[in-house]
């Protein structure tokens, strides 16, 4: 799991000739059952699946490529047969690691088949909902989850899920973007209008049912679902391209784009 926070981490210095284009001053970061493909399953919701959404998508998927340097998960995964997408999206996750490692079986599930037609050989998509009962006949080496918040409804029955569909010495790896901002020197604290509409988002999300704030908890609750070695791994991310450090302004940038994009498809 990636999750962004100040504690711990060393402060990022800013760049004093920043060209300025940053959200606002300062140092911020922020921190079923298988159903076939018919004409009434592919009649699915244009928002937020349109051509847009799916291109932020792949653009954060390009972000954690930066931030784990290239890597396409961190768990210590050796020779897996088969893994599992959760909430796959344009499946670009899937395809990636399927191109990498041709001799697994990489199967990614998301409720719409926004996925392209031609993939690797042995990557495939199915709809499927991962909230609802898993009905795989064999299990899994590796289960991966991304940007899943305000997905899910019961997360403890999620992890459950996921560890009885693992093989032993599997591994489960969930990975997001906490939707909320900190700063090294409180400077987050002046963007009022902007800490308003993360705690408006954040309070919608739990009247919906499916809390955009449970990240923080995921650790506690993956142990408690039967998993040993739990580690939880946090990396800073700029809101822009204001650090001084030129991959971390690279960094900034891409996500306040990510960001931007973000806004209607979660409004």
């Amino acid at each position: 799991m990636y999750r962004d926070t100040h504690q711990g981490l060393t402060p990022i210095e800013p760049d004093s000739n920043s060209d300025g284009d940053s959200l606002y001053p300062g140092s911020l970061g922020e921190a079923s059952y298988t159903t076939s493909i018919t004409s009434s399953a592919l009649n699915y919701q244009y928002e937020p699946n349109d051509e847009q959404e799916q291109d932020r998508l792949d653009l954060s998927h390009h972000i954690y490529l930066m931030l784990l340097k290239g890597e396409l998960l961190r768990a210590p995964v050796k020779d897996p047969k088969r893994v599992l997408d959760l909430g796959t999206g344009t499946g670009i996750w899937a395809i990636d690691y399927a191109d990498a490692n041709p001799e697994s079986e990489v199967i990614g599930i998301d409720l719409s088949p926004i996925q392209p037609s031609w993939v690797p050989p042995n990557c495939r998509f199915e709809i499927d909902d991962f909230e609802q009962p898993w009905s795989y006949s064999q299990p899994f080496d590796y289960v991966h989850g991304r940007e899943l918040e305000g997905s899910v409804r019961d997360h403890d029955k999620l992890f459950e899920q996921a560890f009885e569909n693992l093989k032993p010495n599997g591994w489960l790896e969930m990975a997001s973007f906490e939707p909320t901002t900190y700063s090294d020197d409180g400077s987050h604290l002046k963007a009022t209008n902007f800490l308003i509409a993360i705690k408006n988002m954040h309070e919608s999300s739990k009247l919906f049912g499916k809390d955009m704030t449970s990240s923080s908890t995921w650790k506690d609750r993956i142990a408690k679902a039967g998993f040993i070695n739990v580690k939880e791994d946090v990396y800073k991310l700029p809101q822009g391209p204001w650090p001084k450090d030129p991959k971390l302004k690279e960094l900034g940038r891409y996500h306040q784009v990510n960001m931007l994009e973000a806004m209607p498809p979660y409004t």
